[in-house]
C-alpha cells in the first residue's frame, strides 16, 4: 500500500475504526517523502486529536509529531 493509498483508507475510517486509522496515518506519514500529503496526513490527524478520548489521544498525537518530521512544518 502506497502513502497515498493509506491515506484515502484512514480517511475512510476515520469515525469508525479511529485505531486503525491512526495506525494507517503513522505508517503513511512514516513513508511520506510530499511536503504536500505530509500536511493532509498532519490535518488528519489534528482532527482524531480533537475526537479522541482521553486513553487515545498519544496516537493521533504521534501521527502529527511524524507528518512534522517529514515535511508538514515547511
Amino acid at each position: 500500500m502506497n502513502v497515498r493509498e493509506a491515506i484515502d483508507e484512514a480517511r475512510g475510517l476515520m469515525g469508525q475504526d479511529d485505531k486503525r486509522a491512526a495506525r494507517l496515518l503513522t505508517d503513511a506519514a512514516t513513508a511520506c517523502t510530499d511536503p504536500a500529503m505530509a500536511r493532509e496526513i498532519r490535518a488528519m490527524g489534528e482532527e482524531g486529536l480533537a475526537n479522541a478520548g482521553r486513553f487515545s489521544r498519544g496516537r493521533w498525537q504521534e501521527v502529527i509529531r511524524l507528518a512534522d518530521k517529514h515535511g508538514a512544518a515547511v
